[in-house]
């Protein structure tokens, strides 16, 4: 019933794409026009060999100024407006259809040089039970256990820890106050697991670097063999 219901209740109350307010059919991808979803741009070589961003160079300027805790970063795509609209739905509407669809880009557009790492596990950036609870669902494990399931490699939910409910980054202006919203935020048990790994850390945004490099400090006690990190989105840097 649901092959003839759906397009017919779609064509007599047409929904407007949440990007563009365009009244939408039944299209590829909940919520969002397919005009909106095939304008994201994923990023692609040439890029930095650390942070990934688009670079002619091997290794751009910042990073040969300032070497990151981790050893190679990537991201799918700049956190833009049809990606910015599609992760607001998933994590503050909980409109968990959209993951769906951000996992699809995220594996057609998988880094060949995070592939082909061999890592040991996958290791997502916890949420406090406090905000777990209240959203029902941690995002950047859904990510995690996407590429999971391309990969075939485990996923630990078992080694870093969220212990303080800090607040949303996003609501603090300054970049003092997020890293001392952020400082101790993260504890990692049973450290002898990661001991000479290789561990991709996973999270759905990266912005200013603040979590991840927290979440990497407390991680690098154990002794790992390499910790890079793969984010769905990231902030276009400023010029």
């Amino acid at each position: 019933m649901n092959r003839w219901l759906t397009p017919l209740i779609t064509f007599i109350f047409p929904a407007k794409c949440r990007r563009c307010e365009t009244p939408m059919g039944v299209g590829k991808v909940h919520y969002l026009c397919d005009d909106c979803w095939e304008q994201i741009e994923t990023l692609k070589p040439p890029w930095c060999q650390i942070c990934g961003l688009p670079c002619w160079s091997a290794v751009c300027a910042d990073c040969r100024e300032h070497l990151p805790l981790f050893g190679r970063l990537r991201a799918i795509a700049f956190y833009e407006p049809t990606l910015r609209e599609a992760v607001h739905l998933m994590k503050y509407e909980k409109k968990q259809v959209i993951s769906k669809h951000l996992i699809q880009l995220l594996r057609a557009h998988l880094p060949e040089d995070l592939a082909s790492t061999g890592y040991d596990f996958l290791l997502p950036i916890p949420l406090h039970t406090n905000r777990l609870r209240q959203r029902g669902f941690n995002q950047a494990e859904q990510i995690a256990q996407g590429i999971a399931q391309v990969w075939g490699v485990p996923v630990r939910t078992d080694i870093l820890f969220r212990i303080r409910d800090t607040v949303p980054l996003s609501s603090l202006e300054s970049h003092e106050e997020r890293r001392k919203n952020i400082a101790g935020a993260f504890e990692v048990r049973s450290p002898d697991f990661i001991q000479n790994q290789k561990i991709l850390l996973i999270d759905d945004i990266f912005t200013t670097g603040i979590t991840i490099n927290e979440a990497l400090k407390v991680l690098q006690v154990g002794n790992p063999d390499c910790i890079d990190v793969l984010t769905l989105t990231r902030t276009r840097p400023l010029l």
